[in-house]
């Protein structure tokens, strides 16, 4: 079962914001820059309309030209003065902005390489990949919008407030009576508007995840001719998508509304109140004309600030789950003080292992299993009777809930992961083959491997027959998950991949049960290649691939039920010996 995809509990701004510097910190000289051309481009912006204000007082209304010439100069300069700044504030922020969303994404990958298997496993492959793609866009649309200038409108607004009180506090009050009642409605906006923006990103991710199961199994969905009910099941999604946004839009459209309307208000207030005192000769023509300019300064602010507060919101339900999964430790790491295990291994022992995926269905119940060195373990069983989740141990994606697997000895808890996943392989029956080359997917570009170590792997594995097919040879272009190439060629790249590292364990989860006849005796050849002097634990269902196991494990209700030679279990009378049958049984009557 997958993770909720909500935000964790209660998180405030402050810490969000507080991660999100940890990376705008290493740039911090460009972003100063940045937020000083702001308030320095805010004082120019606030000197036009006092400038204005005496052009009018001291020069036009008593008609006295010297002096004029030089406000007038004043006043394109503060122009001309004020476009320098705010283009740098705006390229310095979006440049800041871009680096900074570059890191977070490196950060969040890299932490997604760190993070268990076990969490990987219980999120959709479109939630994680929502956080770091539309999550991290989301952030770094408050870069580009400017959102992160939002102190900076509130100093400009703080002085437009100030030049205003300086000029007639009069009129300023009657002009802001309305904006205390603003502030509230804003206010109160804030935690639904927040919530809805996080409904908005958590479908994204459902959104996202539901459309990848979809294109990853078109070939089942149109072979099985299902494509309407997945596609009810994608609009249902994409509707829920939509309503959300529609909340979300709601919240935005009404905050704009809202600052727009008591903008006007203000205007109107403003309007009323000082041509009253116009005709009483209680104010000069000047300072309403700059009071009027003043207002419609401040109320271009406050809707931006509405329109910013909106992406902040969606930035900040973004950044609830980006700092989510950067805060997120993995359990399965590496002991402070690791003990080096020996070359060769001699044995691996499961020493009463028991574990569970959940707690209340055990997938292993004590299980006592020994494997010494160089032998050809098969392990077979049922389905769910706990033989893949060996691997998994072996591997120490997981570690046991009881007991201890270990290598001579020494648990695995105690081993450095370097080491202990230097020391096996695991080959899949469908080996993942990633897009790039034959080269990049037999050595995974690891800089200890070089060509003639990838040819000779390749060589002895029989991959070399893959290298032969293909124009190019190791510079070959492998397409996504390996869709050019047959089951048995990815089987071939994934043996010479295993041999390049040399491992001592060998360990082969189904690897043979899924090949095209065509290169069935290059795979034969390859595995047995591959095998030669080293410890193989064989997971298998197709129990004519283990019948020259020098051991078969029979695996049942999470525990040993029998083991011993083919001949032997056959012999039994026992679980192999049914297992064999029944599948003998499908093999003739197919």
């Amino acid at each position: 079962m997958s993770e909720p995809d909500v935000s964790f509990g209660k998180v405030y701004d402050a810490r969000l914001l507080a991660r999100l510097w940890e990376f705008v910190a290493p740039h911090r000289g460009l972003f100063a820059v940045a937020m000083i051309s702001y308030p320095l481009g805010s004082v120019l912006h606030l000197a036009q309309p006092y400038l204005v204000k005496l052009a009018i007082d001291d020069h036009l209304v008593p008609k006295k030209a010297e002096g004029f010439a030089l406000i007038a100069a004043a006043f394109v300069a503060a122009i001309g003065l004020e476009f320098v700044f705010r283009f740098i504030q705006s390229y310095l922020t979006q440049k800041v902005g871009q680096v900074v969303t570059k890191d977070l994404r490196r950060a969040l990958f890299r932490r997604l390489l760190e993070v268990d298997v076990a969490y990987v496993e219980s999120n959709p492959v479109g939630r994680l990949m929502t956080r770091v793609t539309n999550d991290v866009e989301s952030i770094a649309e408050t870069f580009s919008t400017g959102a992160v200038s939002l102190l900076g409108d509130l100093v400009t607004l703080a002085g437009i407030i100030g030049m205003m009180l300086v000029l007639d506090v009069e009129l300023t009050l009657a002009s802001f009576a309305a904006v205390p009642l603003m502030i509230l409605i804003v206010l109160a906006f804030r935690k639904p508007a927040r919530e809805a923006f996080r409904d908005v990103r958590s479908l994204v991710a459902k959104l996202n995840g539901a459309l990848n199961e979809a294109i990853s199994g078109m070939a089942m969905i149109q072979s099985f001719r299902v494509e309407r009910p997945f596609a009810r099941d994608l609009e249902r999604i994409n509707g829920e998508y939509r309503d959300a946004n529609f909340r979300a839009i709601r919240f935005d459209s009404m905050t704009y509304a809202i600052a727009e309307g008591i903008g006007h208000v203000s205007v109107a207030a403003l309007l009323v109140f000082g041509l009253s005192r116009l005709t009483q000769h209680q104010a000069e023509i000047g300072v309403f004309v700059a009071f009027t300019d003043y207002l419609r300064r401040f109320f271009g602010p406050i809707t931006e600030l509405s329109n910013k507060y909106t992406v902040m919101q969606s930035a900040m339900a973004s950044a609830e789950r980006c700092v989510e999964l950067l805060d997120r430790q993995p359990t399965i790491v590496s002991p402070v003080q690791p003990r080096a295990l020996p070359r060769p291994i001699d044995g691996i022992r499961f020493d009463r292992v028991s574990f569970s995926y959940k707690e209340t269905e055990p997938v292993l119940r004590d299980l006592e299993l020994e494997i010494r060195r160089g032998e050809k373990v098969a392990i077979v069983g049922p389905t769910g009777s706990g033989k893949s989740t060996i691997v998994k141990l072996l591997c120490r994606f997981y570690d046991p809930g009881s007991g201890a697997v270990r290598f001579d000895g020494i648990p695995l808890s105690e081993v450095a992961l370097d080491d202990l996943r230097g020391r096996l392989a695991v080959v899949l029956q469908d080996p993942y083959v990633f897009s790039g080359s034959i080269r990049d997917n037999i050595s995974l570009r690891r800089p200890d491997v070089d060509d003639a170590m990838v040819m000779a792997a390749a060589e002895r594995t029989r991959a070399s027959v893959v290298i032969g097919r293909r124009p190019g040879g190791l510079d070959a272009e492998v397409g996504e998950r390996g869709t050019n190439l047959s089951s048995g060629e990815r089987q071939l790249i994934a043996f010479a991949r295993a041999l390049v590292l040399d491992p001592e364990v060998l360990v082969l989860d189904e690897a043979t049960s899924s090949v095209d006849p065509e290169t069935e005796g290059l795979i034969q050849e390859g595995l047995n290649e591959l095998l030669r002097g080293r410890t193989a634990i064989v997971i298998a269902h197709r129990l004519s691939t283990v019948e020259s196991a020098d051991r078969i494990v029979v695996m049942k209700n999470g525990a040993v039920a029998e083991q011993g030679s083919h001949r032997e279990l056959l012999a039994k009378g026992g679980i192999y010996r049914n297992l064999f049958e029944l599948q003998f049984q499908g093999a003739k009557n197919g």
